[in-house]
């Protein structure tokens, strides 16, 4: 399988700086310009060359989007760039962003490229947003569908449509159901050889007509036969029958169905201001500024020599060679192979395959409007379109993610629109920006959304590769170009430097930077790009952002403030209804509310078991309430010298708890489950030997801190098996037993042969 060295996402490319020697011949020998930012080396004397044999290592990246800042970003972790590595990032444009990016128009109204959430399968890209942008709205998604049924009535259909068959009209409603019906019966083994193909098989014929192909043809702009169905994986939610037969029953008594909650999206989150741009000029701005070569455009690439030629300037344009080691690329694979020059006559087969990709235009229609959001649209964040009475396929209602993205808030409100427009078009007037404007503003009109005397702004863009669509040749097609790439130290990434919409999203993106930087230094597997079925189906949290210490806080509905002090070395692990952190952390995750504060400390310990921070403080959201040291940081020196919380008492009873009626009282909603096992029972299963007869030294309140080597003295297994323990409900009497082992789990000082 060739599958592992699948293109990367396509924002940016890594070039690794050249030798002294190199620079010089760039100078002298080429007579094509020399590389400014390495002109200083030229100078250095040839006595100095020749007892310098070693170099730096040109690292070149193609573009400045997401793709190319995680490869950037990753670089700068392991700290390239000092020394062994020169850096250069090479961007079009006049900010980075790429296809992230974000403008403001004369009115006021605030813009994306194309619509842009939040959310996120890895730890890593999780971590370096919330340290680079300080504020954020956290919204719960809201989409529907808004379509004409068979009563030639309108109506909204909550996301995904196949999971609510039962808010269409009766008669889309029974032959959706039916064709349902017939698959689950009689489901079939066979091959599918296409999209459509999918999608008959997985929702019968009456839904795959009433809604799956319309929408798919819409957004894709080719038929479904002619798309492979590897791309799916969990973007397509498969229905439920006995589900949709309930909630249909429901509809029918006169009871309000609960719309179904499904796929990764569902909680998000929006800066709260500057846009999606503003994420990503963010975390350019932590990295080194000199990296960044703006408004320089590659025109060429030799890849017998590896040297590439750009054209810089925003006026007057001038021309100059740069040499590279290893070139990440994030353009478009079909517009970047035709920019390769080399005497391989492979070169000719490379750039023929790839311009067989296929891919849409979109074109992006804001409509900036006065007044406020009309009911019907208030509580969206987004309707997909699958009728063709409408030239878009998706509308945002964009003034719901942020303030920031209009004038004056509560006086104006913006919708963004979403045009496919086909590869090759038959019919180039029409999608000329003004029609296209007009055409949008008609259908919003038509759907009484809006009236067009709201309209006070008109913001439009056109994205000449907009999405790419996983045509039926398209795996053979990358598989055969990826490795051929990289044999030659290239590698190409992102949206359309991948080419693979699966792994397409701001979190894919980002992370194939990342990984493909571990690929070429370190000989770390890929995930995201040649398995993207793997990396969507669990939180990927293989990689983290080293600290000398954490702060790891059990959160309910407890208020945070007190730890605004030491946000950037915590992370809360939430177990209530928050949509998000009142502030940002380090990190901030959602866990289902079992265990009590035991549950989220051994939820990370072994998801971490092997990245954890030098010292990790253990604490509930109380604000260090009981017999806790009131200053938190106090347990990262207590922990050091191996105590790692106050000593309360001597424990010596092993049998169950006993916990006062005026202690139990205090849970109200959730009671206390009571153990099948003691105290002691426990202790013997997890050391597999009886508890201590002198007993041990316990501490409450469950506040405590351990070094990495006191936790790592207990293998990975002793933490599962007590996880298992407080997996079951909310407030387990198991959750009192650990808290009062906490302390001899970790007591004493580790010498370095302990470790």
């Amino acid at each position: 399988m060739m599958n592992r060295y699948r293109l990367f996402v396509l924002l940016a490319t890594v070039v690794i700086v050249a030798t002294t020697g190199i620079a010089w011949k760039l100078e002298f020998g080429f007579g094509s310009g020399i590389d400014r930012g390495r002109a200083s080396s030229v100078h250095t004397s040839r006595e100095n060359e020749k007892q310098s044999f070693h170099r730096q290592h040109q690292i070149v990246i193609i573009g400045s989007g997401p793709t190319a800042l995680g490869a950037a970003k990753r670089l700068y972790d392991i700290e390239q760039g000092k020394s062994n590595s020169m850096i250069t990032i090479l961007e079009e444009l006049g900010k980075p962003g790429g296809l992230a990016s974000s403008v403001r128009d004369d009115k006021g109204f605030l813009w994306d490229v194309g619509v842009h959430v939040v959310f996120s399968h890895y730890t890593y890209f999780d971590r370096v947003l919330n340290m680079a942008v300080p504020e954020w709205n956290y919204r719960r998604r809201a989409s529907f569908a808004f379509m004409k049924g068979s009563d030639d009535k309108r109506r909204f259909i909550p996301y995904p449509v196949q999971n609510n068959i039962h808010v269409m009209d009766k008669v889309d409603q029974q032959r959706s159901l039916k064709g349902l019906e017939e698959i689950t019966k009689n489901p079939s083994t066979r091959k599918h050889n296409n999209f459509d193909d999918w999608l008959l098989q997985k929702f019968g014929e009456g839904l795959t007509d009433v809604f799956m192909r319309k929408y798919n043809r819409k957004i894709w702009t080719v038929d479904t036969k002619e798309m492979n169905s590897a791309w799916v994986g969990e973007r397509v939610a498969v229905p439920d029958v006995e589900e949709i037969k309930t909630k249909i029953k429901e509809v029918d008594n006169g009871t309000d169905a609960k719309d179904s909650e499904w796929g990764p999206n569902r909680f998000f989150r929006f800066p709260k201001y500057n846009g999606t741009g503003g994420i990503w000029e963010s975390v350019a701005r932590m990295l080194p500024s000199h990296w960044f070569r703006f408004h320089e455009k590659v025109t060429a690439i030799d890849i017998d020599r590896k040297i590439i030629t750009v054209e810089a300037g925003t006026g007057v344009k001038t021309h100059y060679s740069l040499a590279y080691d290893t070139l990440i690329s994030t353009a478009p694979l079909d517009v970047f192979t035709s920019l390769m020059q080399s005497t391989y006559v492979s070169l000719g087969q490379i750039q023929e395959l790839a311009s067989q990709l296929v891919y849409t235009h979109t074109h992006i229609v804001g409509i900036g409007l006065t007044g406020q959001l009309p009911r019907i649209l208030a509580d969206k964040s987004w309707v997909y379109f699958p009728d063709s009475d409408s030239p878009f396929y998706r509308v945002t209602m964009f003034s719901n993610y942020s303030d920031d993205h209009v004038p004056k808030d509560g006086e104006y409100w913006s919708l963004m629109c979403e045009i496919a427009e086909p590869q090759k078009s038959s019919n180039p007037a029409y999608w000329s920006k003004e029609n296209v404007i007009k055409e949008s503003i008609q259908a919003l009109v038509l759907y009484g959304f809006i009236t067009s005397d709201m309209v006070v702004s008109k913001h439009y863009r056109r994205l000449d590769h907009g999405y790419p669509v996983p045509s039926l040749k398209r795996d053979m097609i990358l598989e055969m170009i990826q490795p051929w790439l990289e044999s030659k130290n290239i590698y190409s990434r992102g949206r359309f430097g991948g080419w693979k919409y699966e792994v397409a999203n701001q979190d894919h993106s980002f992370m194939q930077g990342v990984e493909v930087v571990d690929k070429f230094l370190s000989n770390v597997p890929e995930l995201t790009y040649p398995d993207p079925n793997l990396a969507n189906s669990k939180k990927n949290t293989d990689r983290t952002i080293p600290l000398d210490h954490e702060f790891v806080i059990a959160h309910y509905n407890e208020n945070l403030d007190w730890m605004k002090p030491y946000a950037d070395h915590t992370l809360i692990y939430h177990q209530g209804n928050d949509l998000g952190p009142p502030f940002q952390f380090y990190g901030w995750e959602r866990l289902e509310n079992l265990g009590r504060e035991a549950h989220a400390y051994l939820v990370h310990i072994t998801t971490y078991y092997d990245r954890l921070a030098d010292v990790t403080v253990f604490a509930q959201g109380d604000n260090m309430e009981g017999r806790c040291y009131k200053n938190i940081k106090k347990f990262i020196d207590s922990a050091k010298k191996g105590v790692p919380c106050k000593r309360a008492t001597v424990l010596k009873d092993w049998g169950h708890m006993y916990l006062p009626a005026k202690y139990l009282a205090r849970f109200k909603t959730y009671k206390l489950t009571m153990a099948n096992g003691t105290l002691g029972e426990m202790y013997q299963d997890l050391y597999g030997q009886p508890p201590p007869a002198k007993g041990i030294w316990v501490c409450y309140n469950g506040c405590f801190g351990a070094t990495k080597q006191q936790i790592l003295r207990h293998p990975l297994a002793f933490y599962q098996k007590a996880l298992a323990y407080i997996s079951k409900t909310p407030n387990q009497e198991e959750g009192n037993y650990l808290e009062r082992l906490w302390y001899h789990f970790f007591e004493g000082v580790d010498t370095p042969s302990d470790a």
